[in-house]
């Protein structure tokens, strides 16, 4: 498989797993999100965040996908190619994502507050990416 290739599987696995109940899961149901009241809690209110934040970006990506593959298969032979390329800009955007988030929380990374810094990052960029994603569907007429 292409790291093109894994990377699809993987952004369709974090949609299964976004979907499944882990008795983890069912064990924090007493949480409120909207005000966590000590670190454990803030930990799990942000991990749960991300994860949501992965699955939206993840379902956008997919329906965004199958729409550039139905262009793709409209057009002659030497405009084909954006199956590819946003594969590989997703692929590209991830990386950044990661490195940017690492580089913002680093000066903390030695205490709790750098994990937090981190994951906040993630979910904000997530929240950007999963935006931009829709917007080029909508762009495309979905």
């Amino acid at each position: 498989m292409t790291r093109v290739s894994c990377f699809l599987f993987l952004m369709l696995g974090i949609i299964c797993l976004a979907s499944t109940n882990a008795p983890a899961v069912l064990a924090q149901e007493n949480i409120d999100c909207g005000y966590p009241l000590n670190n454990d809690e803030r930990t799990y209110c942000a991990e749960k965040a991300l994860k949501d934040a992965e699955a939206k970006m993840a379902a956008a990506y997919v329906k965004l996908h199958a729409k550039v593959v139905e262009m793709d298969d409209a057009l002659p032979e030497h405009l084909k190619g954006s199956p590819a390329a946003l594969e590989e800009a997703q692929a590209a955007w991830s990386d950044y994502a990661d490195k940017d988030c690492k580089a913002y929380a680093f000066p903390f990374m030695g205490g709790t507050r750098g994990q937090e810094l981190y994951r906040n990052c993630k979910i904000v960029l997530t929240m950007t990416r999963t935006e931009d994603l829709t917007a080029t569907l909508d762009d495309y007429g979905n």
